[in-house]
């Protein structure tokens, strides 16, 4: 008897929890475009060794460090001025545009193209290389 409801309670726990599923991956696309995305890191290696000495987001002026970028399925991005503008002139967004190359590799927006070392759920990291070896990292946070 005891055998019999050990077994009846192991069915109906199987019966009862749901199979677990995995998680569909997501692409990077539906990665980039599903949130928008704030700068919150920028280094330089001014001097092309491949270490990044410089820390660019320091200099930024609080007014650009809460821009926001929101990137679109049909190949938009939008630039948000974020609470405070730089200058007051200034739109409040500008529109350019994005795509992925090089079997999504590199990304371009508008005519700058960068090497995509990073991207998730949360982080976007993104490299350009400059003249004589030199090269920044730029990390954008989902907001």
């Amino acid at each position: 008897m005891k055998k019999t409801i050990s077994l009846f309670a192991a069915a109906l726990i199987l019966f009862f929890i749901p199979a677990c599923k995995k998680d569909k991956a997501q692409s990077k696309t539906e990665l980039l475009t599903s949130g928008s995305w704030k700068i919150t890191a920028a280094v330089s290696d001014d001097d092309g060794n491949g270490s990044y000495e410089t820390d660019d987001f320091a200099f930024f002026p609080p007014c650009f460090k809460d821009n926001f970028l929101s990137f679109s399925i049909n190949g938009q991005v939008v630039q948000d001025e974020g609470l405070t503008k730089c200058d007051v002139t200034d739109p409040q967004t500008e529109t350019s545009t994005w795509s992925f190359s090089n079997n999504e590799m590199n990304i371009t927006i508008d005519a700058d193209t960068y090497d995509l070392m990073e991207l998730n759920n949360s982080t976007l990291k993104v490299k350009q290389n400059l003249s004589g070896g030199r090269s920044s990292v730029v990390t954008l946070t989902k907001r």
